[in-house]
C-alpha cells in the first residue's frame, strides 16, 4: 500500500521551491539596506576628506620646516637626508596644489619648480657650493612668489639655528 504525503510536507516543500525561484522581499531588503550603507560610508569618507585636509598654512609651514631642516642636512653634506627633506618639500607644494586649486596663491606655485630641480642636482651631485647656490635660490623665489601673491611681509631667510633640537644633520659613519 502506497502512503500519503502530508498536506503540509507538500505545502513546505513547494514554499521552499518559491523562494529559490524567486528572492524573497527580505533578502532584497537586506541587499538594498547595505547598498545605503556603503553609499553613505562613501559620503562620510568624502565630507571627512574635506573636513580634516589640511590649510595652505598648515602646508606653507611644514614647507618652512622641510627648508630649514634641508639647510642644516646640505651644510653637514648629509645627502640622503638632504634628498629626503627636498622630497617633502615637493610633496607638499604638490599637495597644496591638488587640495587649495581655488585659491590665487596656488597659481603661483610653479614657479618653485625650477629652484627644486636645481637642488636636487646640487645633492645628486653632492656638491656643497652648488647646494648653497640653489638654496639661495629656492629662499627667494619663496620670498618672490609671496610678493607676488600679496603676502610680501611673510619673508623666508637662510636658517641660522637648526629647527628641531632632537635631530642630528650630521651624517651618520658608516
Amino acid at each position: 500500500m502506497r502512503k500519503r504525503v502530508p498536506l503540509f510536507v507538500w505545502a513546505g516543500f513547494f514554499c521552499l521551491l518559491a523562494s529559490c525561484s524567486h528572492p524573497s522581499r527580505t533578502v532584497n531588503d537586506q541587499i538594498y539596506q547595505m547598498q545605503m550603507q556603503i553609499r553613505n560610508l562613501g559620503d562620510s569618507i568624502r565630507t571627512m576628506r574635506q573636513e580634516y585636509s589640511p590649510g595652505l598654512g598648515e602646508l606653507m609651514t611644514s614647507i618652512q620646516l622641510h627648508h630649514a631642516k634641508l639647510w642644516f642636512c646640505g651644510l653637514h653634506s648629509n645627502w640622503p637626508l638632504a634628498s629626503f627633506e627636498l622630497g617633502e618639500i615637493r610633496e607638499s607644494f604638490g599637495t597644496a596644489i591638488n587640495l587649495v586649486r581655488g585659491r590665487p596663491e596656488v597659481q603661483q606655485l610653479p614657479m618653485i619648480y625650477p629652484a627644486l630641480d636645481s637642488l636636487t642636482e646640487a645633492i645628486a651631485l653632492r656638491r656643497p657650493d652648488q647646494f648653497k647656490t640653489a638654496f639661495m635660490l629656492l629662499t627667494n623665489t619663496c620670498n618672490n612668489c609671496h610678493k607676488q601673491v600679496a603676502f610680501p611681509f611673510n619673508v623666508i631667510t637662510i636658517p641660522t639655528a637648526p629647527p628641531v633640537t632632537n635631530q642630528s644633520f650630521i651624517p651618520p659613519k658608516p
